[in-house]
């Protein structure tokens, strides 16, 4: 079988990187896999290893990728007898994809990999996301196969999808080794001392909802006497904002903002940390609370797609709606050192389950044969 795949991410040309290395995994099971990516500049060059190629645009703007990935896509699919094209989102690259598929009569296999479409809260932020989601209502429809990462997503897609069309939950494999430590120095170079740390990684955007990250911690300052603090780690657009919003709520001497880390050093933040907060208005698997399970960190979280797969209520941490809630469960979980272990213990336990690399893989590809085998 041949596999047109058609990409936003420029890691991929990256040989030895891991999204290549995952990509490298998912050849070998075909005869042949083409990976069309995007790439700002002209000099990342194509290559191919085994039965995997990767063909990088050199794309102006993104705009541009459309355009690149059409005509590069068109080539392999003329010259290479493609049985099938991924699309690694449903919007402006799944666009590119169904174009093709009807052009060549070719089988459409559709990821979703992120909670945005039919979202009104990703939707209202933009013109360029309210054009983008009614791509993705044109695209999915349409497609012989889905992928989502998340359950959360499989029972949205039904709103979408005929009741033929197979939605297969299969999350991307994720390369724990560099996140996972028992070593940190982080609390000796902060100053935090015993201190308990509520810790947050991730970037400052406007998804994020930083400012009820901000809102729970105050009330946690105020409901814990075990004097904890509070680690934001990352960056972002609204850092002004958040740093804004810690002041005016009197936290000043409690956060420690670090700014963004070297992701091969971000598992020390994991390992001096109690307990892992997430207040985002939406997400998809969402890395940063796979990364925090897997380092036997509790995790407390706003009701997002990735916190209802991948935060079982109760067992491995708490998922709550509410400023209230989620400073209850956080105060909670600091308070009572035994209980964090027994949750960081079962996160780690069901997600290194979940997230077990080979299973993935086979789940993956059994997913796009079957599109053409519909």
């Amino acid at each position: 079988m041949h596999v047109l795949s058609l990409s936003l991410d420029a890691a991929i040309a990256e040989r030895g990187s891991e999204p290549w290395q995952r990509q490298r995994e998912y050849a070998e099971e075909f005869d042949r896999y083409y990976v069309v990516t995007k790439t700002d500049s002209d000099t990342a060059t194509g290559h191919t290893d085994g039965p995997l190629t990767v063909a990088p645009t050199a794309s102006r703007t993104r705009y541009h990728y459309l355009l690149d990935a059409y005509r590069l896509g068109a080539r392999y699919c003329k010259r290479e007898d493609v049985d099938v094209v991924t699309v690694q989102d449903p919007f402006a690259v799944g666009l590119v994809g169904w174009l093709l598929s009807r052009r060549f009569d070719l089988a459409l296999h559709t990821q979703v990999h992120t909670d945005f479409l039919d979202n009104p809260a990703w939707v209202g932020e933009s013109l360029e996301h309210r054009v983008f989601d009614r791509l993705g209502r044109f695209v999915v429809p349409r497609s012989d196969a889905v992928r989502v990462g998340t359950e959360y997503e499989r029972r949205k897609m039904a709103a979408f999808v005929p009741a033929d069309v197979p939605v297969d939950v299969v999350p991307v494999s994720m390369d724990f080794d560099s996140v996972v430590t028992a070593d940190s120095t982080v609390r000796s170079e902060y100053g935090l001392g015993e201190r308990p740390v509520v810790l947050f990684v991730g970037r400052f955007v406007a998804a994020k909802d930083l400012g009820t990250w901000v809102d729970v911690a105050a009330r946690v300052r105020e409901r814990s006497d075990r004097d904890p603090v509070f680690v934001l780690v990352g960056d972002g657009p609204r850092r002004d904002a958040v740093e804004s919003a810690v002041e005016d709520a009197g936290l000043g001497d409690d956060v420690v903002f670090t700014g963004w880390v070297d992701p091969e050093t971000v598992g020390e933040y994991y390992a001096c940390a109690d307990v892992f907060l997430i207040t985002s208005n939406y997400e998809g698997t969402s890395r940063v609370v796979v990364e925090a399970g897997m380092n036997g960190l509790p995790v407390v979280a706003t009701p997002f797609a990735g916190a209802h797969d991948n935060v079982a209520d109760g067992e491995t941490g708490f998922v709550k709606s509410s400023v209230t809630g989620l400073a209850d469960r956080v105060t909670w979980l600091l308070e009572r050192s035994d209980e964090r272990e027994r949750f960081g213990t079962a996160a780690r336990d069901a997600l290194e389950e979940r997230f077990d690399r080979e299973r993935l893989r086979v789940a993956y590809v059994e997913s796009v044969r079957a599109t053409v085998e519909r």
